[in-house]
């Protein structure tokens, strides 16, 4: 069976996406993960907490934070105007934001993203009650182009988020797919705690957050070759660049790929997966990393003045993974033209580490600077 395999297969480099017509019958990958990123989550996860011991305070608590940032940003793109102060919390109001130039279509969709996140917030109050933390000082404004800027390695292409239809879903979206990730990834934290309820606040997040990005993905996949004329590229290789350095801030260069970009291999990639069409998770930590471009204290981009809560800085970003689990975690997919190419069930072998191709592929895609 290996050898047909062999002799019938192709290997892609990473996520849900292939030509038209292939893998008939079979996952993303025709051959199993061996649950590789499921593990490597469930390391992090018992990791973190055995030193830790993260409560749900401290898990939602976090959470709070994305959910400000992205109910801010989208309501004022939406509405012109900030979601109510009692749901602030007293947080200080957020550097930027104002209506943005939009369609009647994207409007709409900013209307409906910008209602479901202000209720993300609310949610977490009511179940926080008064150990809830107010939002932090946010910046809606020049941190996305701060994110943009870095990378496409340049440092002075100014970036408005309100400015039409292409730019405030690129912004947007920057924001989205990380929270679903992180909420993904505070919901197996929450699960070791035992309060269901709490998980599934957790869960529902993620699955909103996680429809809201698919969403975003479709819209700029029918615009995917459209310019971006701030940096003179498209819009696929604008999401490049994008999907890049929030892999880069994830810090599992050569380790797990999380983050994948618009188009693979030339097919469609709204949703990104895993081998078995399964969406990856984020540790609070990385999310942190990726909003605050790195910085080591959690201050910095769209955080200026940090986040509050316990969980405050982005360390640790990799816990102790076994290498074979990696390696495997990272093999490429198998990709088959033909039905009963291979048997679904067996493990291939990992040839060569497709997150560090991938990940060198996206880094350097076309741009002008």
């Amino acid at each position: 069976m290996l050898a047909a395999a062999a002799a019938l297969a192709v290997l892609a480099p990473l996520a849900g996406a292939q030509p038209p017509g292939s893998n008939p019958g079979l996952p993303p990958s025709a051959t199993a993960t061996g649950l590789a990123p499921q593990k490597i989550t469930d390391m992090a996860v018992r990791q973190l907490q055995a030193k830790n011991h993260y409560s749900d305070v401290d898990l939602l608590g976090f959470l709070i934070n994305g959910e400000c940032l992205e109910a801010t940003f989208d309501s004022y793109a939406a509405f012109g105007t900030g979601m109510d102060p009692v749901l602030f919390g007293g947080g200080p109001p957020p550097i930027g934001g104002r209506k943005a130039n939009l369609s009647p279509e994207i409007q709409a969709w900013a209307e409906e993203v910008a209602r479901d996140e202000i209720g993300h917030v609310r949610i977490i109050r009511e179940a926080l009650g008064a150990d809830a933390p107010p939002c932090p000082q946010l910046d809606i404004d020049k941190a996305f182009e701060k994110f943009f800027n870095t990378a496409f390695g340049t440092s002075n292409v100014t970036w408005d988020p309100y400015k039409n239809d292409i730019n405030f879903v690129l912004s947007m979206f920057t924001l989205e797919e990380v929270g679903a990730t992180g909420d993904q990834g505070v919901t197996i934290f929450t699960a070791t705690n035992g309060n269901l309820t709490n998980v599934a606040v957790a869960a529902g997040l993620a699955g909103s957050a996680g429809y809201q990005s698919a969403a975003d993905r479709h819209i700029l996949w029918l615009r995917r070759n459209e310019t971006v004329p701030e940096f003179n590229v498209t819009v696929t290789e604008f999401m490049d660049k994008m999907s890049a350095l929030r892999q880069f801030r994830s810090l599992y260069t050569g380790k797990l790929h999380i983050d994948q970009p618009l188009e693979m291999m030339g097919g469609i990639n709204v949703v990104p997966t895993d081998g078995n069409g399964v969406t990856l998770a984020r540790t609070p930590q990385q999310v942190l990393n990726i909003f605050v471009g790195g910085s080591a204290d959690g201050k910095g981009w769209f955080f200026p003045e940090g986040v509050n809560g316990r969980i405050k800085t982005p360390e640790p970003l990799n816990p102790d993974v076994p290498q074979e689990l990696l390696a495997l975690a990272n093999a490429p997919y198998t990709v088959v033209q033909s039905a009963g190419a291979v048997n679904p069930m067996t493990v291939a072998p990992p040839l060569f580490n497709a997150t560090e191709q991938l990940l060198s592929t996206l880094s350097s895609s076309p741009s002008s600077g």
